[in-house]
């Protein structure tokens, strides 16, 4: 591109303006100026003119009534700025329309710096070359027209310089005939030329012979103009002593010249390789892009035909011969489309090509010029963007459209062949949790193991896809169920093999509902429903397992549907219910503490059990306002209440693993507690161990709600697997013993270890310990002598509505002596 002291300025039309800033971030480190960066197109044509950039950068699909098509074919039209279209997919008739606005450049998101860079340059080159044919034709067709000629005589005898009108004119005055001294008319010559027109003239005097003699005008308001004088002297006598002349502007053909230098240096230097050739397609002329582009040197190249040269295919057009004389005849002249090349080393590459014709003075094809681009990286990007429509960008798996495209076919042919195919539809096991807990990075490598192992595991005609998240679909064509249940049983040990990530061993499952064509459906929606209830019959019957789709599933499904949409309203019309379980010290019998348990008095099924709402609540997400509800309708309840100390009454509030890895977990619980008033010391949250199993993001979140003060306790303790090192490092106030270990203490001898070692542990980390589920006078007694201070059950108090735990904590004692 011709160097100028001024910056390129730049106009960005783009909607998206997280990709505008990063696009005027790398514009800037090219040193171009963004004059103007907006969203639509009617802001593009509003701020054009003001803006008058030198190219425009255009989003094809923009917000608004206009897309970037039709903005930039009205700019071209009315201010005749270049545009470079900006694109990451587009429909083939978009692409259509593109095209026929003739643009100056095509990106396709997304680009490098360096394309980014070489587009915008070959641009404006172009543009210029067109700006300096433009400029140079329209000039030497006014001068055509509205030349004049200013002849003058010097007659060196009287020391006179007399002219006509137009002589006049030429040097800026008014034209009318013109008669004044030599030194007078020399002074409307520039300083430094008007030596050198005294000697020219005075040669011409001595000799006799014609001189052309060229100078410039002193300055004036509109600058100095070059003219150009032919002379002749006619000596004669000293009274006939002259020099007669013709003088002419020749400002214009000075400006054209120099344009045509500029033009020749941007043939040379420009980016796209250009080739000029005659009406017989001989190279004339070749610039060095198009040495590098092909590998022809301009002497390889002069005098060949390009199109045998190059090996061009033009699709089904007519041949070489035909296609230039179709186009030497054509109104516009023009014409621009994809052709395939090849270069000197024989390797064939697509080009975008642009052939102009050049016309001679008769009207007729004179030359060609033609210029080209090599597009393979835009094809590559092409063949991309066709890959990713059709493939998830995480796993490379198939994507829900491809799929949708398999799964249809393999119906057809089951359908033809009278046999079954088989969908199977899974969905990772508390996935979320995880993701959340180790982070999002974490979570795209684990999708990406599970999405290798899959498969490996299938047979070479069966197709997995991810549909989005943590599910995955599969068809097996031509098979029974028989193959669905050992292949299910398959990827359930497939996927159970422990994955090392971040230097832990993570443990993930997976639950997999299976649907059969036809018996369970015989289209894609059909299918896909039931085998979406299957997996989820498979999660309520305690995931890592396989279910086959079944009618009594689509009504167990119809009522979870029913359960989920309930409980919404029901947290919104305030008609769940607490009832608090008091935890009491083993050796005093004295409540020491409640804990909060949510109950659902539902309108027709009667009082609805936690165990069969809150698992649909967490699988729905419903947990998440289920949890806010719990917790402040808690406090508010409990404020006020006291132990035999006078001290608020400790509350206990279970959380659930989405609860505890939610991003607003942490501002909840803090906003709840300056709500109601409830103090955070007497605050103690319940979190399973299975929540705790991955510790990451686990540790910042206990120790977060540590600095509030809250107290923190692991529920079920010993269903999960943490280790000694992950409970040290966490900062927990007080363990719970699953009811599970309580059930045959103290009949069982191992039930007594279990609990003796859970206790010695807890001991060593400085934890208390309360033991769930006692319901036998034999079972307290036994837990206090194996060192458990705290407990909770039906032999203390069955879980009571708040006015009856009021009466309760106002008795001196609750339940029966351990001794009894």
């Amino acid at each position: 591109m011709i160097s100028t002291s001024l910056p390129i300025k730049l106009m960005l039309v783009e909607d998206e303006r997280v990709v505008a800033f990063d696009l005027k971030n790398q514009l800037q480190s090219f040193g171009y100026v963004v004059g103007a960066m907006v969203a639509s197109g009617e802001q593009a044509l509003q701020r054009v003119a003001e803006v008058a950039p030198d190219l425009v950068l255009m989003d094809i699909h923009l917000e608004g009534k206009m897309d970037g098509v039709e903005t930039a074919t009205e700019i071209q039209l009315r201010h005749q700025i270049p545009v470079i279209y900006l694109t990451a997919y587009a429909e083939d008739d978009t692409l259509r329309r593109a095209l026929a606005s003739q643009p100056f450049g095509y990106l396709v998101k997304p680009w490098d710096a360096r394309e980014l860079h070489a587009t915008i340059q070959m641009a404006l080159a172009r543009r210029e070359v067109e700006v300096a044919v433009e400029s140079s034709e329209l000039r030497l067709k006014l001068a055509m027209e509205a030349a004049s000629l200013g002849v003058f005589e010097w007659l060196p005898q009287f020391n006179r310089m007399r002219g006509d009108g137009h002589l006049g004119a030429l040097f800026g005055d008014r034209p009318v005939p013109l008669d004044e001294a030599w030194d007078n008319f020399l002074v409307r010559v520039d300083d430094d030329d008007r030596d050198r027109v005294i000697a020219s003239l005075s040669e011409a005097l001595t000799c006799g012979s014609a001189v052309r003699i060229e100078f410039r005008t002193a300055r004036t308001n509109d600058g100095p103009h070059f003219l150009e004088a032919n002379v002749k002297a006619y000596p004669g006598t000293n009274a006939q002593r002259r020099v007669l002349g013709v003088l002419q502007d020749v400002s214009e053909r000075r400006r054209t010249e120099d344009r045509l230098r500029q033009s020749g240096v941007v043939f040379h230097s420009a980016a796209a390789a250009i080739a000029i050739v005659d009406v017989e397609r001989r190279v004339a002329a070749v610039n060095a892009a198009f040495t590098r582009i092909t590998g022809y040197s301009e002497a390889e190249a002069i005098g060949l035909d390009l199109d045998l040269l190059l090996r061009v295919q033009r699709g089904k057009q007519v041949g070489s011969a035909g296609f230039f004389g179709q186009l030497a005849l054509a109104a516009d002249g023009f014409w621009e489309g994809q052709v395939f090349c090849q270069r000197r080393n024989g390797e064939s590459f697509p080009s975008w090509q642009s052939v102009s014709v050049v016309p001679s003075a008769a009207g007729k094809a004179d030359n060609f010029v033609i210029s080209f681009s090599d597009v393979s990286d835009i094809h590559l990007a092409n063949e991309k963007l066709k890959h990713l429509a059709h493939h998830d960008s995480l796993t490379g798996l198939p994507n829900r459209l491809l799929f949708n495209d398999r799964f249809e076919q393999a119906i057809k042919l089951a359908r033809r062949q009278k046999n079954r195919c088989l969908l199977l539809f899974l969905d990772l096991d508390n996935f979320k949790v995880l993701n959340d807990t180790l982070g999002h990075d974490v979570g795209d490598e684990l999708l990406r193991v599970v999405a290798r192992r899959l498969r490996d595991a299938l047979r070479g005609n069966d197709t997995v896809a991810r549909l989005g998240g943590d599910e995955f679909v599969l068809v097996a064509g031509s098979a029974s169920p028989d193959y669905g249940a050992e292949l299910a049983r398959k990827l359930l040990d497939t996927l159970r093999a422990p994955v090392s990530l971040v230097g832990e061993e993570i443990t993930v499952s997976v639950s997999i509902g299976i649907a059969v064509f036809p018996d369970d459906g015989r289209d894609v929606p059909l299918l896909m429903r039931a085998a979406d209830i299957a997996m989820y019959s498979a999660k309520a019957a305690g995931r890592d397992r396989f279910r086959f789709y079944s009618l009594d599933m689509a009504e167990r499904s119809n009522e979870r549907l029913q359960i989920e949409q309930g409980l919404r309203r029901a947290i919104e019309m305030d008609d769940l219910q607490l009832h608090y379980q008091p935890q009491v010290s083993l050796a005093e019998r004295r409540v020491i503490g409640v804990e909060a348990l949510v109950r659902w008095p539902h309108p027709q099924l009667g009082m609805m059990p936690p165990a069969r709402f809150i698992p649909i609540a967490e699988e729905s997400g419903v947990i998440g306002s289920l949890g806010r509800w719990v917790l402040e309708r808690a406090c508010r309840e409990v404020l006020g209440l006291h132990d035999d100390n006078g001290r608020q009454l400790r509350l206990a509030v279970n959380v659930s693993a989405r609860e505890f890895t939610g991003d607003d977990f942490i501002a909840t619980v803090s906003d709840t507690l300056v709500r109601t008033g409830f103090p955070a010391t007497a605050l103690e949250l319940e979190i399973t161990e299975s929540t705790l199993q991955v510790i990451g993001r686990s540790v910042e979140i206990l120790r977060e709600l540590k600095a509030l003060g809250i107290a923190i306790s692991i529920d079920d303790f010993g269903t999960g697997y943490s280790s000694l090192s992950v409970l040290r490092d966490l900062p927990i106030d007080r363990i719970k013993i699953d009811r599970s270990f309580i059930h045959d203490v103290p009949e069982n001898p191992q039930g007594i270890a279990i609990v003796e070692a859970i206790v010695a542990l807890a001991d060593s980390l400085r934890m208390d310990i309360i033991a769930e589920g006692i319901e036998r006078p034999e079972q307290a007694a036994s837990l206090l002598r194996l060192g458990c201070s705290g407990g909770q059950g039906d032999l203390f108090s069955r879980p009571i509505a708040n006015p009856e735990l009021v009466r309760l904590l106002a008795s001196a004692a609750i339940g029966h002596e351990p001794g009894d």
